[in-house]
């Protein structure tokens, strides 16, 4: 009874690594800010960095350039709609159900290769995508944080360049520029959209400044190494139960034991 018990919570373990169903919340485009399904083709980091480099290339724009990265924001931001994107359950299923149960956002991705899996990604993701992008580059960034928002900054030629490709505000270079808007987030709200975003107030908050990240800091790395884990646990705990279902000890009856030593010359002749 125990031995079919632990291979049907074996089964049951298992199982979750061939449900394709996202079990957490989803987003869908609202259909106000920029999208293009067409985009949906770049699934990886190789695909979106040779997409922007074309473009730079046929626009005569440098790679390490602050219109590069402009470029890079406006393109991530055609990608991607608004929306947390979430590991499924046959990608992570023990992410997946401890934020279906905990919450805290364990499930949501933070590597850049599995956010671009996903139509959705939100503030964070989107940005991680273009910091991913940076560092390939070579170009120096940081995170911008707000009360309920988050980008990121390049630093191209000494100077701190401003970018949003989940917000999209309407802002130029120049203005992109930190010594622009001083580092007071009340200066950025003009640049957006309040009838597409809603309340700026609640996003960037009101007489703050940002939290700048470290320079060149991998975004979230707790998380990526919690996803690690329970990738690793999704894929083979289901072996543990198992495992002890088939698990056997050798008992040897004491009754054989003379019989076998004698055959062996092992055990000692009796005396007649």
């Amino acid at each position: 009874m125990v031995k079919l018990l632990l291979i049907l919570l074996s089964a049951l373990l298992m199982a979750p690594n061939f449900i394709d169903v996202n079990i957490n919340k989803k987003n869908e485009y609202n259909h106000k800010e920029e999208f293009s399904p067409q985009l949906d083709y770049i699934k990886s980091l190789d695909q979106l960095e040779q997409h922007t480099d074309s473009i730079a290339t046929a626009q005569h724009i440098g790679q390490s350039s602050a219109d590069y990265f402009i470029l890079l924001e406006t393109i991530i931001a055609e990608r991607f709609y608004h929306g947390f994107s979430h590991y499924r359950l046959k990608h992570n299923w023990i992410a997946a159900v401890s934020e279906r149960l905990i919450g805290y956002g364990l499930a949501c991705k933070v590597n850049p290769e599995d956010i671009l899996q996903s139509k959705a990604g939100a503030c964070s993701q989107q940005a991680a995508v273009m910091m991913a992008i940076a560092k390939r580059k070579h170009v120096d960034y940081r995170s911008v944080g707000f009360p309920h928002h988050y980008a990121m900054e390049v630093n191209v030629n000494g100077c701190w360049y401003f970018l949003d490709p989940n917000m999209e505000p309407l802002i130029s270079k120049e203005q992109r520029m930190e010594e622009s808007w001083h580092g007071r987030s009340d200066e950025l709200k003009q640049f957006y959209d309040a009838d597409q975003h809603g309340n700026m107030d609640y996003a960037f908050g009101t007489g703050l400044q940002p939290n700048y990240g470290s320079v060149n800091a991998n975004p979230a790395p707790r998380l990526k190494i919690f996803h690690s884990i329970t990738w690793l646990l999704s894929r083979t705990i289901w072996c543990l139960p198992l495992m002890l279902a088939f698990a056997k000890r050798r008992r040897t009856s004491p009754s054989a034991k003379p019989a076998y030593y004698a055959e062996q010359n092992l055990f000692p002749l009796l005396p007649a």
